[in-house]
């Protein structure tokens, strides 16, 4: 009947964020297969500097502001020190990024709500952004 509407969709709420994360796994999947093809495979650390290309400041500021809106800066400052010590980043790359975050404001964020502790998604997310700078050097 074409004059019915259908009924809403009950959709959890988690079920867009598990498609963002897959997304954000298969362009990591992506961009290690530009890698490869090009014949030049990331070495640790994977992130030497942050790259000086257009676009490539958009990157650090949606990555550091979904770490510092997530997990506060105490947390985010903490993840940088972790992706510096497995070599995700140089520490010239780990200086850079904690100076952006420095020019963050963390007043207002949490509502009155404390600050969340990331996750293994979190960091895999992180791994996408580190991943995408490179992409970019």
């Amino acid at each position: 009947m074409a004059d019915e509407e259908d009924p809403p969709l009950d959709v959890p709420e988690e079920s867009g964020e598990e498609a963002f994360r897959l997304g954000q796994r298969e362009e990591l999947m992506k961009l290690q297969t530009q890698f490869m093809s090009s014949g030049r495979l990331p070495e640790k650390p994977y992130l030497e500097s942050l790259p000086t290309r257009y676009g490539a400041e958009v990157v650090v500021f949606e990555w550091l502001d979904f770490l510092v809106e997530k997990a506060g800066f105490a947390n985010t400052d903490a993840a940088l020190d972790y992706y510096e010590s497995v070599d995700w980043l140089s520490p010239e790359a780990h200086e850079d990024l904690r100076s952006y975050m420095h020019g963050f404001s963390e007043v207002d964020r949490f509502d009155g709500e404390e600050p969340a502790d990331l996750d293994t998604n979190d960091h895999v997310l992180s791994l996408v952004y580190v991943a995408r700078l490179a992409s970019l050097a």
